[in-house]
């Protein structure tokens, strides 16, 4: 293995937060190969405002699981491309869960992506099924040039997995993505998650809402992307979309543990997930 990678500040919160998952083998390997030592006061202000950053995280990465492996049995041989993927090793858990329904992966990314290639080459050498490609995902002229090079067919199904992207980008910026995806049978889907609008969340947690966004903009020097629930059904009608979820942070909390320890309403986590069709 070659020297340890040594991450930024947002992805090292979004792995750590999302330690817990990363339990089968290639994740471990991967995580190993990756620094975690550089101290980062963007993540320890976030952990400070927003004490729940971490559930939050964990949890939208346990719904993108869950609804991927819900949608497995749907069609044979899919594709799986992860637009904005970052450091995250879902393709690793999809290798290791669901090698036998998928026919390729494709991460697209615009930064770390030829050292997230370099880790996965050293774990898993020469393996056919995942492709990388470094694009502004918003380029969609170049986008679409380089996901055709890589292997993408419109004719086979595909999940679109669009984690933790939508909060940095435009709503236009987003529909013209999607509209690369579009099929005549909408047998592509798309799993994303989206902040929500103040007027989407309880009082009691506006505070936590309020104070997350000024750090995340103060970090990346713009606004924050934020909708509400009206807002993404605009979206899904420009797409001609058919909704499949939304899902509010306290029900994925109740699928996955049985109760809600931390979000006890809708608004509340910041967040809130969606799947459609298109």
């Amino acid at each position: 293995m070659t020297e340890k990678l040594k991450v930024p500040s947002t992805s090292r919160l979004v792995l750590e937060a999302a330690m817990q998952l990363y339990t089968t083998p290639l994740q471990q390997q991967y995580i190993e190969a990756i620094d975690f030592s550089e101290t980062s006061g963007f993540y320890d202000e976030l952990k400070q405002q927003y004490p729940f950053i971490a559930d939050m995280i964990c949890l939208r990465k346990q719904s993108i699981r869950r609804m991927l492996r819900e949608r497995m049995p749907a069609f044979p041989g899919q594709q799986v491309i992860m637009l904005g993927a970052g450091l995250d090793p879902l393709s690793l858990y999809l290798l290791e869960n669901y090698p036998q329904q998928i026919s390729r992966i494709i991460e697209v990314d615009n930064g770390y992506i030829e050292e997230k290639q370099q880790l996965y080459e050293e774990i898993m050498p020469g393996n056919p099924l995942i492709r990388f490609i470094k694009c502004d995902i918003t380029d969609t002229a170049l986008l679409w040039s380089k996901l055709l090079e890589n292997g993408y067919r419109e004719e086979i199904p595909a999940i679109i997995v669009f984690e933790g992207v939508l909060h940095y980008i435009s709503n236009d910026a987003f529909v013209q993505v999607m509209q690369l995806f579009k099929t005549p049978q909408q047998h592509n889907l798309v799993l994303l998650d989206y902040s929500l609008s103040e007027e989407e969340v309880p009082a009691r947690f506006l505070s936590y809402h309020k104070a997350v966004k000024e750090v995340l903009e103060n970090y990346i020097g713009r606004p924050v992307n934020v909708n509400n629930r009206a807002d993404i059904a605009g979206l899904l009608y420009q797409l001609d979309g058919i909704l499949d979820t939304v899902e509010p942070l306290c029900e994925t909390e109740k699928k996955l543990t049985g109760d809600n320890h931390l979000f006890h309403a809708p608004g509340e986590g910041i967040v809130e997930m969606v799947s459609f069709r298109i």
